[in-house]
């Protein structure tokens, strides 16, 4: 089983634009969260609203699981060009 440091150090890979992303993603969900909670805008817009929050916390949440693996490997080489 593995530590909360290496399982933490196994996400925060700043120097990744993967990690970024799922950075972002969860900061536009949380903030279309505080939107709907601030705003109370009409059912039909908070139900789009409430989807679309849902949907990206899915999609982020997913990218961290993609990056959490890759981690213990080493990215895959482009095609066409020779391994560092």
């Amino acid at each position: 089983m593995h530590s909360f440091a290496e399982t933490l150090r196994r996400l925060w890979q700043p120097r990744r634009g993967l990690f970024w992303l799922v950075v972002a993603l969860q900061l536009l969900s949380s903030c279309i969260v505080l939107f709907i909670q601030i705003a109370r805008p009409p059912d039909a817009l908070r139900l789009v609203l409430g989807l679309m929050a849902l949907t990206d916390s899915l999609l982020a949440w997913w990218l961290m699981v993609r990056l959490w693996r890759e981690a213990g490997h080493p990215p895959a080489p482009l095609r066409g060009f020779p391994p560092p």
